[in-house]
């Protein structure tokens, strides 16, 4: 996945919109980036078994618990390599990208100190819970691929 670009990895880390209009995206994600995309996501897919109507579910704001759906949000880290050694989520790419876009800094800042202090679990309740928590305190700048 090297021919991915920063904001193309960050997008996928910010993972499902919650906003007014529920379902929609953020303007900064592109039809361009989703086609480049398509191939992670189906693989993701594949890998875990989750189903469409559950992605679609979450970017209605509809979060369901299902494990599937919590280690298809942590393969999409992996195979965008955005696990640390740790294999906890490295937000340095995140962090990077939204200081050139000043109307998302603070909030996107403030969204993934307190999400990161509370995420835990294994490696998808890890990825889920931050997800989760993320979309809830930056609606404006998150989608689930």
């Amino acid at each position: 996945m090297k021919h991915l670009t920063m904001e193309m990895v960050t997008v996928i880390l910010l993972s499902a919109t919650i906003a007014v209009d529920a379902g929609t995206r953020p303007s900064f994600v592109s039809d361009d980036m989703i086609a480049k995309a398509s191939s992670v996501v189906n693989a993701c897919q594949t890998q875990t078994g989750v189903t469409t109507t559950d992605i679609e579910a979450v970017r209605n704001g509809q979060w369901l618990e299902g494990r599937p759906l919590m280690c298809y949000m942590y393969c999409l880290w992996e195979q965008f390599g955005l696990v640390d050694d740790k294999r906890e989520l490295s937000l340095n790419g995140m962090l990077t990208f939204f200081q050139r876009m000043p109307a998302y800094r603070a909030e996107v800042q403030r969204a993934i100190r307190e999400c990161k202090r509370i995420a835990g679990g294994d490696n998808c309740q890890y990825a889920y819970t931050f997800n989760k928590c993320y979309a809830e305190r930056s609606p404006r700048t998150y989608y689930l691929f």
